[in-house]
């Protein structure tokens, strides 16, 4: 699960480290970095807790936005991440999905996405058709959070998507407002 915790505009938050903080972080984006590249090497799949057999899918989140790629998935599976939004104001704040995407001719154009809000269904559709304009998703409580899960799908039917070739992207912009 990615979180992201949002912020209101014109009101930037920039957190203060230590140089100590500074060196460990340093230090374990090192060895993270080490040990990707030796498992990247390696040829060994990387599995999250979130990661599906048959499923090359990844979500990143940061204070921009969220992207949402996949790069294989086989005939007849599905693979879903999850992202959650984070209101640190002690008001409510209201908050807003943009999705820009062209639809993926990935697999013949079957990939198939579903956008669910706090277990609600915001879209469902081919991967990348949701209207790129801004979609209004409600309010976010003081000090709450909101959860997206973004799951991705591939019928039966339809031809693989495998690695290699062109992956499927899609970019999602949080907004709020007071």
């Amino acid at each position: 699960m990615t979180s992201i915790q949002l912020q209101r505009h014109g009101q930037p938050q920039l957190p203060s480290l230590s140089s100590s903080q500074l060196r460990t972080g340093g230090v374990f984006l090192v060895v993270l970095l080490v040990l990707a590249g030796t498992v990247w090497l390696s040829g060994i799949p990387l599995r999250g807790s979130e990661t599906d057999a048959g499923a090359g899918m990844s979500l990143s989140a940061g204070e921009q936005g969220t992207t949402l790629s996949v790069t294989s998935l086989e005939a007849g599976a599905s693979a879903s991440r999850t992202v959650t939004i984070r209101n640190p104001e002690s008001s409510e704040v209201r908050l807003a999905l943009v999705e820009n995407a062209a639809p993926t001719t990935a697999a013949g154009g079957a990939l198939v996405l579903r956008i669910e809000h706090d277990e609600r269904v915001v879209y469902e559709g081919p991967f990348g058709a949701m209207a790129d304009v801004r979609q209004d998703m409600g309010w976010v409580p003081a000090r709450g959070e909101s959860t997206f899960r973004f799951t991705v799908s591939l019928p039966e039917t339809a031809p693989p998507f495998s690695a290699g070739g062109q992956a499927a992207t899609a970019t999602y912009a949080w907004e709020s407002t007071p």
